[in-house]
């Protein structure tokens, strides 16, 4: 290990001095202490304390999952390795296996644009299936299913209506701020008192 280049002047420094003789110390006497045991060993935090069976059942979980993968992907038709690999992201992309394809639809596939791609996506794997045909991105998007309810339909209020609602609110302001004389408001809503 290279440390920083020290100026002329750190040569007068005593502590520099004492901590070139502590690191000699260290050398010579270190290797002595460690075989005696007296210097204190690695910390190991951190650190799983991992069993052989533990690294045997993660590895039978792997090749479990793998063959897995491998049983859907030979199953797949090529108009679904298509849309699967469509639907991917660039890190599912780079490891999707293509095997299912020839290599001219493959070649085809890896030269689509990222907005190709993301339309075959969303295609339906007929769409994928015309597509791969064709060898151009023709696309087939699914129906939008029907709603279940039907959607409320606001009137909108004529010129006639407008104006009814308008002298309805303000007589019942009037009626709430003008009461018999030396009778008190029950429910005084927008009264304003003055202090």
């Amino acid at each position: 290990m290279i440390g920083k280049k020290k100026s002329m002047w750190s040569l007068l420094n005593p502590l520099e001095w004492l901590n070139a003789a502590i690191g000699l110390l260290a050398v010579v006497f270190g290797p002595l202490l460690r075989w005696l045991g007296m210097l204190t060993p690695p910390r190991a935090e951190g650190f799983e304390n991992i069993q052989k069976e533990d690294v045997d059942d993660a590895k039978k979980l792997a090749e479990e999952q793998e063959a897995a993968v491998d049983a859907i992907t030979r199953e797949m038709s090529p108009a679904e390795v298509v849309r699967a690999y469509a639907s991917a992201d660039a890190a599912g992309r780079a490891t999707m296996d293509l095997s299912a394809l020839d290599m001219e639809e493959q070649d085809w596939l890896l030269r689509l644009s990222d907005e190709d791609l993301d339309k075959l996506g969303m295609s339906t794997p007929s769409g994928c299936a015309r597509s791969l045909e064709a060898k151009e991105v023709l696309p087939s998007y699914p129906k939008a299913a029907p709603e279940m309810e039907t959607p409320e339909i606001y009137a909108i209020p004529s010129d006639e209506e407008n104006e009814e609602a308008k002298r309805e609110f303000i007589s019942a302001r009037f009626r709430e701020l003008f009461l018999v004389p030396g009778i008190p408001n029950p429910n005084p809503k927008f009264v304003s008192t003055l202090h």
